[in-house]
């Protein structure tokens, strides 16, 4: 396959995304631009906490972490209500799996389990790690005389999500978010194509540590990168089967979108940063190796596998086939 040959793969296996996403990012966009109370979200936030944090979190728009980190470093919210928003965050993963119709019972794995998972550790968080957190309440709080432009500056610059675009019409911020996405997804599918041409799809798996348990460790390392391309690259990387969803699960658990960014910028304590990052990486590596093992086909297969010699402790059960595999074994047995 020659280079134009991989050219026109790609944009065979990515084209039919384009629409889907376009629809999800104008549905968004109307969510996005409605005229909320802001009041009542961060009520919510400090008389409900880790629940109402971690429903938050799950709407795909990045600007849920920043404000988040934001009223952290105000001593509004506890690190539990921090830790939730960014755990349930997965930023451009949800659009990208909704724009795949293959990819909704994954869709709805990965919605529910982070849910649960972010509620549970940010109540554990707050009750058993740190219990004698101190925040300032804001019916507590004394009014303060804002300008009105600093204030706006304020506004946009920090609760607002920076891959959006307000300052065109519905229509064309929704394209150009799609397009943005877009252009991820086609270069990540096309390095995957064309290193299956160069080195074969073993060499690429073995790279990639497929069916290996330090595939979501490194997942987690990576979703850390606070850039909505990391999203796009684990996702695409999952679609694409080079990644167990184990591993998709501990990237997106760490990938806070901006938050973390957010807490460094406006000087949060760093004993507060290196806990947020702490449990994130423990989390999302927790919940990555325990699917993996858990998805391993079955777990008695890897139980029963170890105290075999030829069992290779970090490499687990036969891999299954990927989307560029090649039909080409024809009597092959296990």
């Amino acid at each position: 396959m020659n280079f134009i040959d991989i050219i026109l793969d790609t944009i065979h296996d990515t084209w039919a995304m384009l629409p889907l996403l376009y629809i999800t990012y104008c549905i968004l966009e109307v969510f996005e631009r409605k005229n909320t109370q802001d009041d009542k979200l961060f009520f919510g936030l400090q008389r409900l906490g880790p629940i109402l944090g971690a429903l938050v979190g799950l709407i795909p728009q990045c600007g849920f972490s920043i404000l988040a980190a934001m009223l952290f470093v105000q001593n509004n919210i506890t690190l539990g209500t921090l830790v939730s928003v960014m755990i349930a965050t997965s930023d451009e993963a949800i659009p990208i799996l909704i724009s795949n119709p293959k990819m909704y019972s994954s869709l709805l794995g990965i919605l529910g389990l982070k849910l649960v998972i972010a509620i549970v550790v940010g109540l554990f968080t707050d009750h058993v790690l740190f219990r004698n957190q101190k925040i300032l309440r804001f019916e507590d709080m004394e009014e303060e005389d804002y300008d009105d432009e600093e204030y706006e500056e304020e506004e946009s610059s920090g609760s607002s999500c920076p891959c959006c675009y307000p300052e065109y019409p519905l229509w064309i911020s929704a394209l150009l978010r799609s397009l943005k996405i877009y252009v991820f997804i086609f270069i990540t599918s096309f390095v995957l194509t064309l290193l299956m041409e160069l080195i074969g799809e073993k060499t690429l798996s073995m790279i990639l540590l497929q069916d290996n348990l330090f595939q979501p460790i490194i997942a987690a390392l990576f979703g850390f990168i606070p850039n909505c391309a990391a999203t796009v690259v684990l996702t695409q990387l999952y679609t694409a089967g080079e990644l167990s969803f184990g591993s998709l699960l501990a990237g997106l658990v760490t990938n806070a979108g901006l938050g973390l960014i957010v807490m460094i910028r406006y000087e949060a304590r760093k004993k507060d940063i290196l806990r947020t990052i702490s449990i994130l990486f423990i989390t999302g590596v927790i919940v990555g190796i325990g699917f993996m093992l858990l998805f391993s086909h079955n777990c008695g297969y890897f139980l029963s596998s170890w105290k075999d010699p030829n069992f290779k402790m970090f490499s687990i059960v036969p891999k299954q086939k990927n989307k560029y595999s090649n039909n080409q074994q024809n009597n092959s047995e296990i």
